[in-house]
């Protein structure tokens, strides 16, 4: 088959096979390549050439996705499959990207497990759930959360003060406010327990 390119807009480099359109890439890639000498190209080197631009395609999506916020391995992956990429493209890219350290399931881990804690007031068990909802391995986020150290009857009882000191002054609000901190992960009897002490606080208080 015959191999031409033509120049597009910027950077961009069109490739075309017998004169049939079959991928663009960026003018880097395509000057760094064997490629880029070759008048003919067969099935089998078409067929590499193709899965090389893929790669480079995931590859800078990739750094893109990464240059807004952290992934977890398993998360990157599955948003490149998201994109139209092949799981093995896909998982190619997050294996080259954890050998630079560019990812880090460990990093990413603590990260969101800081920000769930802070921002959002989620249980240990809840943040584990999450971290695990988000690709990481689950003895990871364990390890992770139990860094943390977090006092449950301390945490549950400073969100009560700052979110729900009123609603706990009735019924109906209480159970709100109970049912808020189980959706948060706290178990029913920690919730309890932490809400006997807060009021027993606010009584010595008055």
């Amino acid at each position: 088959m015959k191999l031409t390119v033509k120049q597009g807009r910027g950077n961009k480099i069109h490739i075309y096979a017998d004169g049939e359109y079959q991928a663009t890439v960026d003018s880097d890639f395509w000057y760094s390549e064997s490629y880029k000498n070759k008048t003919e190209i067969d099935e089998t080197e078409l067929t590499v050439l193709l899965r090389a631009v893929s790669f480079r395609r995931a590859y800078t999506k990739s750094l893109d996705l990464l240059s807004r916020r952290p992934y977890a391995a398993a998360e990157l992956a599955s948003k490149l499959r998201e994109k139209g990429f092949q799981k093995e493209t896909a998982d190619s890219v997050c294996e080259k990207l954890l050998e630079q350290r560019l990812l880090n399931d460990e990093n990413y881990a603590e990260i969101l497990a800081e920000e769930l804690v802070r921002r959002k007031g989620y249980s240990p068990q809840r943040i584990v759930k999450e971290l695990v909802f988000k690709g990481v391995d689950r003895e990871i986020a364990q390890n992770i959360v139990e860094s943390l150290d977090i006092d449950i009857q301390t945490r549950i009882i400073l969100l009560v003060r700052k979110k729900y000191a009123a609603a706990v002054k009735d019924e109906a609000g209480r159970r709100r406010t109970v049912n808020a901190l189980l959706r948060l992960g706290y178990s029913y009897y920690d919730i309890k327990s932490a809400l006997k002490t807060f009021e027993e606080f606010e009584d010595d208080d008055y």
